[in-house]
């Protein structure tokens, strides 16, 4: 089943935790109460977010961490493949692995990659700031 890891979806909800407050520095305990995530998991991607320039680091008594970019401008898909690495639903659409004996005969390949293109297409237009937005509702 096709299914974003747990630590992606934390990610997302790290990021939106700066909804409002997006100028701000925030305290990993901030973050932590607005996550309510464990604080474990949100230290360890709060490196991951950094490294992957997300976020800026603060150090010292009132530090933290800042965005590095306006919520407007960062899509679900960058902070998916920000902690999974690229979105594909089969090992055949990795351009950079030559790993299947049968893609130059393969009848499937050209549906996985259109299915593919379609969620790609459609985690890069949500952007973090729609979370908030009620613009998704799912019931």
């Amino acid at each position: 089943m096709l299914k974003v890891t747990r630590l992606a979806d934390y990610a997302v909800s790290i990021i939106a935790a700066f909804s409002g407050c997006q100028d701000e520095v925030l305290s990993s305990q901030e973050i932590i109460e607005k996550t309510k995530l464990k604080k474990a998991t949100v230290n360890k991607l709060l490196s991951r977010l950094v490294k992957k320039n997300f976020l800026e680091p603060f150090r010292g008594a009132n530090g933290g961490y800042k965005l590095k970019k306006d919520l407007s401008n960062i899509s679900i898909r960058e902070l998916i493949e920000a902690i999974e690495g690229p979105v594909l639903l089969t090992d055949c659409l990795n351009k950079n692995a030559n790993n299947c004996n049968l893609f130059n005969v393969c009848n499937t390949k050209n549906i996985w990659g259109f299915v593919n293109t379609a969620i790609i297409n459609t985690l890069d237009g949500i952007k973090v700031k729609d979370i908030k937005s009620n613009k998704f509702n799912y019931k």
